[in-house]
């Protein structure tokens, strides 16, 4: 008996809030308990989330030594990068779900995301999450929702946005890459996902 072909050319994941959960109030309440400046906690968020950081302009060791020399953090380099990775962990049924789907599909991740983030989650996941064709925004030099960082991935992948689908926590996201021509949805949850996928004729159960 043949097996039909899967509905879509690929599957793309965003991986912060849908396969890795994170809590950024937790990231900046963890760096600001080693830092000694009085306004720490309102500069924070522009020197965390600096956008060169998301596009590999800016790396995390040069992060590390503007948090030391400019709130005062106190932290040597493996200290750091235990901070910077202690809001992240891996949604173990998500990862499970996501691997079921890989029997069938070819699955990949778009994650705007740092290298010392990646390796932390792929860790967690027990290398799970390496196996997956990974599209990562330090690596291309190109964050979303930008249109641009979707077609680079498209072109890069060697599929049709078109017959691809794409999902992201984020509403900003998903509509770049609808802007780009893929399909794809807000995740709100992984029941919702798999009901959306079934009824798109996805085999979500391996």
């Amino acid at each position: 008996m043949t097996t039909p072909s899967p509905p879509f050319q690929a599957l793309i994941f965003d991986l912060g809030g849908v396969i890795a959960p994170h809590d950024n109030a937790f990231l900046h309440r963890r760096l600001a308990s080693r830092c000694t400046a009085a306004d720490t906690a309102a500069r924070l968020p522009a020197l965390v989330h600096d956008a060169r950081t998301g596009t590999g302009e800016r790396s995390i060791a040069d992060l590390h030594q503007d948090l030391v020399r400019e709130v005062g953090y106190s932290g040597d380099w493996t200290c750091f990068v235990g901070d910077w990775s202690c809001h992240l962990s891996v949604d173990p049924s998500m990862l499970a779900f996501v691997e079921r789907l890989a029997v069938h599909n070819r699955v990949m991740i778009f994650s705007n995301t740092n290298q010392e983030h990646w390796d932390h989650v792929v860790n967690l996941s027990g290398g799970g999450l390496g196996r997956y064709e990974a599209y990562l925004s330090h690596e291309i030099g190109q964050l979303k929702p930008s249109i641009r960082s979707f077609q680079t991935v498209a072109a890069r992948a060697g599929i049709e946005p078109s017959k691809s689908f794409f999902v992201d926590d984020r509403a900003d996201n998903v509509e770049g890459a609808r802007q780009a021509g893929f399909q794809a949805e807000v995740f709100t949850s992984q029941a919702a996902l798999a009901d959306w996928l079934e009824a798109a004729g996805v085999r979500t159960n391996g």
